[in-house]
């Protein structure tokens, strides 16, 4: 007799052991609306994660760093990546910042794959600018293991250097803003103080940036559920001054 057995489905909730795991049940910040995970790692990045159990979807992410002012051969290089050293973890770019990103259905992952997506979207952030691989195995780009730029040449690490050094001291000062900040200025999925703050058709507001990625994904409503389009987001400009306003008075202060 053939005996089919049904593998059990994943439900979001049975990845946060997986984070507690790793960094620790106190570094866990859950959205309080279920099903979005925040973890500010030691080095100064944000691991995240949503996930959608209507939808079928999640993604672990971790934005590296803002592309705007980033070389060209630098990019080049993180695309490179993505066809042979990044492995399932990938690299994006969305919102003018380099994500490390893993994307899977939800209802298939394992507990043991979460927990090798976790590895590798980690190392493949840790590692941007280096070797840019999820896992040991070595980035290999040019011979001379160089990137040229003008008249001169830069390595790998040159170029992540230049990248990183402009936004280094404004990533401390972003950080012990998103610590001072009310929690009702802050992103409800990111915890992070809203530069441009949307609103939905629920009421609900939430970093422009932050939604327009969960909508890419999932199509909806983070906390409704309910099918959203960018074409419905309302900037929600007295939000907005109240921030900008409270950033003022606590520059005032310091000063």
């Amino acid at each position: 007799t053939l005996i089919l057995v049904t593998p059990l489905k994943m439900r979001a909730a049975e990845l946060e052991p997986v984070f507690c795991d790793r960094w620790g049940k106190d570094k866990v910040r859950c959205s309080p609306y279920g099903g979005a995970w925040s973890v500010p790692l030691d080095n100064g990045l944000k691991f995240q994660c949503m996930t959608d159990e209507r939808a079928n979807r999640m993604r672990f992410m971790i934005g590296v760093l803002r592309v705007r002012n980033a070389p060209a051969e630098f990019l080049r290089r993180v695309l490179e990546a993505n066809f042979h050293s990044a492995l399932d973890a990938k690299y994006a770019v969305f919102g003018d910042v380099l994500w490390s990103t893993y994307m899977h259905p939800l209802s298939t992952l394992t507990i043991e794959g979460a927990t090798d997506a976790v590895d590798q979207v980690v190392r493949l952030a840790e590692t941007t600018g280096t070797s840019f691989s999820s896992s040991d195995l070595v980035y290999v780009g040019h011979a001379d293991g160089e990137v040229a730029e003008g008249a001169g040449r830069l390595t790998a690490e040159e170029a992540f250097e230049r990248v990183t050094a402009a936004v280094a001291e404004s990533r401390i000062a972003r950080e012990a803003e998103d610590d001072a900040a009310p929690d009702h200025f802050c992103d409800p999925v990111t915890f992070e103080l809203m530069e441009d703050p949307v609103q939905t058709p629920s009421g609900h507001s939430f970093e422009r940036t932050s939604l327009l990625v969960h909508i890419a994904e999932f199509g909806n409503n983070p906390f409704t559920r309910e099918r959203l389009d960018p074409s419905q987001l309302v900037p929600n400009r007295s939000l907005k001054e109240a921030i900008d306003k409270w950033r003022e008075e606590r520059a005032l202060g310091e000063g």
